[in-house]
């Protein structure tokens, strides 16, 4: 089995190349490993004629779902007072069965929701990779 060669090589890739570009800590990287591997298992290859999602569940996987690991959301969230704002600024880091898993840096707490506004256009904007 070629195909097999690379291991987890292209795992940890993908990895470090999630965690340069998002301003989250290290202690995220279970997060990024378990996306790049979701990641990986519905990618088309040139060696292999279906995907692993496609082997497992006999059919294509979607796509339309997919986000961009690290990017800024605003998630609707449960709110317990009428004027305190329906929304808050997370980061969108990974993919549960349902909905997204999300971190909001304010609580310094993770959660899944299903109602969000991502904000990918223009990220990753950290000044650490535009060359500056």
């Amino acid at each position: 089995m070629e195909w097999l060669k690379g291991g987890t090589e292209p795992c940890w890739t993908l990895v470090r190349s999630m965690m340069s570009f998002t301003e989250l800590p290290p202690s995220f990287w279970g997060y990024s490993l378990e996306t790049s591997a979701k990641l990986l298992n519905i990618a088309p290859s040139k060696l292999v004629p279906q995907t692993p999602y496609e082997i497992w569940h006999g059919k294509p996987a979607s796509y339309k779902y997919l986000r961009v690991w690290g990017s800024p959301a605003y998630v609707k969230r449960l709110v317990g007072d009428k004027l305190d704002s329906r929304s808050s600024l997370g980061r969108f880091i990974g993919y549960p069965k349902a909905g997204y898993y999300f971190y909001d840096p304010t609580e310094q707490k993770t959660f899944v929701s299903r109602n969000a506004v991502f904000l990918e256009k223009g990220f990753p904007s950290d000044s650490r990779h535009d060359g500056s």
